[in-house]
């Protein structure tokens, strides 16, 4: 009897599996993506539309720091421990109650700045209701998901929310002062899949909720503070400009904005379930002639992705506009070509110095890019210089000096 040596893995049957479901849910979320944002920009205007993008970013900033890297501790501490229940119980116990005490630590600091600035006081109901996002991210345990490779369950938790949230924004928003009811419509929605999700982890998985010394919550903090520096130092220039706009150009103008980023998000998604998908896997097994081939297909296929995306960037920000915006246009353009640093920073950075254990070197380059982005836009501001298509200049830059540095860390570490 010959005994055919099988030619696909199944860690790599996993992997595939896991690339598959997130693919079906990123696909659920375009779909939703086209037919709600023109919608919502349509029905509530530029203005109000604005305000709601602005609101929903504030509250990023405060999910950074919920956070605080657990998402990629908590996903690589599941994958090394996940056939020792003990160890487990900890993990989701620790995680828990750290992310749920920084989220009421988090809504303290927002009212004390209602307090103070300007904005915050004449809108303060938006921004209330944009903290809905943050606990669902408080408490939706996608590092458990992620750690014992399911992601069949984020994605069908995923898909059903949104879905619902979508149908409602169709239903409820139908004039511009129905704006405020936006984050609470998205937030319920995502607060019920994160109930969903720990009702999966807690009750059908049988994990279970256990007290954690004092001392052991200190340790978890101390081992997050690096990857907590380095998300703040990537979020803050990822998200910050739609701020700066704001701060400094208008709410129309970050209406504009808005719509050409989140296309240009929408195309960076495969990129992030690619390291979704293999972050546990190289966690594991250090697989490093996989990922080098990994790397060379992903760059190759969105390469093809951006020259797609700058040949019809035109009809593209006609349909989600409703009319032709020559601005908007070259501003897809421009931040599209982001794509391409990031896609190679996915290897060099999340998906080779964090699983090799490298995060001082990681959190240093995360900061360093961070001073970069901080001192070109202190010199837009001091010569009066700040626009739309500088900005997003800006986050070129930055990328590209975040794929260099990796790139110098990995050989300087004798990685690559």
């Amino acid at each position: 009897m010959i005994i055919r040596k099988n030619p696909f893995p199944e860690n790599y049957r996993i992997i595939l599996a896991n690339f598959s479901f997130l693919s079906i849910m990123q696909v659920s979320n375009l779909v939703i993506f086209i037919i709600t944002i023109p919608y919502l920009l349509k029905v509530l205007g530029p203005e109000a539309y604005g305000l709601v993008v602005f609101a929903q970013t504030t509250a990023i900033y405060f999910s950074i720091v919920i956070n605080f890297g657990f998402n990629v501790t908590g996903t690589r501490d599941i994958a090394v421990h996940r056939h020792n229940p003990e160890k487990v119980s900890g993990i989701i116990s620790s995680i828990l109650f750290l992310k749920l005490a920084i989220f009421i630590l988090m809504v303290v600091v927002l009212s004390v700045l209602v307090c103070f600035i300007s904005l915050l006081k004449e809108h303060p109901v938006i921004f209330f209701l944009s903290m809905l996002a943050c606990l669902s991210d408080a408490l939706f345990p996608v590092w458990y998901f992620q750690g014992i490779e399911k992601m069949k369950y984020i994605t069908f938790i995923n898909m059903l929310t949104r879905s619902i949230s979508a149908l409602l924004i169709f239903i409820i928003i139908r004039q511009t002062s129905d704006y405020v009811l936006v984050p609470l419509i998205l937030g319920t929605g995502t607060l019920s899949g994160a109930v969903t999700g720990l009702f999966i982890m807690l009750k059908v998985h049988g994990n279970k909720l256990v007290l954690i010394p004092p001392e052991r919550l200190r340790k978890c903090v101390r081992d997050n503070v690096p990857l907590f520096i380095s998300n703040v130092s990537t979020h803050i220039y990822v998200n910050a400009n739609k701020l700066i706009i704001g701060s400094f150009l208008g709410m129309r103008e970050v209406a504009m904005y808005d719509i050409a980023d989140r296309l240009v998000n929408v195309l960076k998604v495969p990129v992030f379930m690619v390291g979704q998908s293999l972050f546990p896997h190289i966690s594991r097994t250090k697989d490093m002639n996989f990922l080098k081939k990994a790397t060379v297909l992903v760059f190759v296929f969105f390469l093809i992705i951006y020259a797609g995306l700058a040949l019809f960037a035109n009809p593209l920000i006609t349909l989600f506009t409703g009319d032709t915006n020559p601005e908007t246009v070259k501003l897809l353009r421009i931040l599209a070509f982001s794509i391409l640093p990031v896609s190679l920073s996915l290897f060099l950075a999340e998906l080779i110095l964090i699983p090799f254990g490298f995060f001082k070197e990681y959190t240093r380059m995360r900061t360093c890019s961070l001073l970069v982005y901080l001192g070109i836009i202190f010199s837009l501001i001091i010569f009066q210089q700040v626009d739309l298509f500088r900005l997003a200049f800006t986050i070129i830059i930055v990328e590209t000096f975040v794929v260099a540095y990796s790139y110098y860390l990995c050989r300087k570490n004798s990685i690559i």
